[in-house]
């Protein structure tokens, strides 16, 4: 005190020691369902045993964006019919005070593809993403849109199922509901089953082919073969699968190897044994078509199984083989 009054007597400068600047407080990432349908966002990359939809930044009108059709092979994931905010929710992810926003996307066609994504605002107001948070995939094919929410630890939680089901269908489907967390810049799973229980009335099933390449004509004929392959992914396995073929105009069965033979109007099947749980079986099947006949065309091949189960993956049960020939 008494150096104080000493400087203050004879004019030296006095410091002033201030309390620190308080903190800004953090963005409001509280983001209205109104305000997400009419802005621009970035989705992450959809899953690749998806539906193909737009990624990147992606301008939304009225809670849809566009998506561009496209032509993909037969057993490939199809591109959806719309891009569409289905929920979202509101609630402190990263403990800092203020809200932040999760919304299920859903890339749609039928059924469709889904994923939740986390967004907040910068300093500047913009919309930005935090992540996704989990999406449909592998062995998970549906999430309910009412579902959403987010506790006051931070935990996004949702439904997952083991199907979607669309239109009239009623296959059961099993639920579960699973927590996630954000972690070093990344959400992972922290609560909840992490894998799905075998649910009888599902299953996934894929089938593949080579394509039927048709020999020099040999009496008056073009012979090949073509591979036709059954695999078993996950889900219940039937005890055999119901192979059905669509032939293009003058391309007929030939050889003495196949199976018991249903034919219908413009189509026929046979029936095999199915694969083991998680392995494949490959069958060779015979054909032969006039030799003037034109060069090309298409074999589809549709897969259903006996008994009945519905497809976890549609799109992975019908395949086509390429009409090839040489000579």
């Amino acid at each position: 005190m008494i150096k104080f009054l000493v400087a203050l007597a004879v004019g030296l400068p006095i410091a002033v020691v201030t309390p620190a600047a308080q903190a800004s407080p953090p963005p409001d990432g509280r983001i209205s369902l109104a305000a997400l349908r009419d802005a621009t966002l970035d989705v992450p990359r959809w899953p690749a045993d998806g539906l193909l939809c737009p990624s990147g930044r992606v301008r939304f009108r009225d809670g849809e964006a566009a998506v561009t059709p496209s032509d993909v092979p037969d057993g490939r994931p199809p591109a959806g019919q719309s891009l569409t905010i289905l929920a979202a929710a509101h609630g402190d992810i990263d403990n800092d005070g203020a809200d932040e926003t999760v919304a299920l996307l859903g890339c749609m066609i039928e059924g469709g593809t889904k994923q939740i994504v986390a967004y907040d605002r910068d300093r500047d107001g913009r919309i930005v993403s935090r992540g996704r948070v989990t999406a449909t995939t592998g062995q998970v094919r549906d999430i309910r849109d009412d579902s959403l929410r987010i506790r006051r630890s931070g935990m996004v939680t949702a439904r997952l199922a083991d199907y979607q089901r669309c239109c009239a269908d009623t296959t059961p489907q099993t639920w579960q509901t699973r927590g996630y967390a954000l972690r070093a810049g990344r959400f992972i799973q922290v609560s909840g089953p992490s894998r799905m229980p075998l649910n009888p009335s599902v299953t996934a099933i894929r089938v593949t082919t080579g394509d039927l390449t048709l020999g020099p004509p040999n009496g008056g004929y073009r012979y090949g073969s073509v591979e036709v392959t059954v695999t078993h992914r996950w889900g219940s396995r039937p005890k055999s699968v119901v192979l059905q073929f669509l032939p293009p105009d003058g391309l007929e069965r030939t050889g003495d190897r196949w199976p018991p033979v249903t034919t219908a109007a413009d189509s026929f099947e046979v029936r095999v044994a199915a694969p083991a749980a998680g392995r494949s079986v490959t069958h060779r099947f015979e054909f032969r078509r006039p030799a003037g006949s034109p060069a090309g065309g298409d074999l589809a091949v549709d897969l259903s199984t006996k008994p009945p189960t519905s497809p976890a993956v549609p799109w992975e049960t019908y395949a086509t083989a390429k009409i090839v020939q040489t000579g």
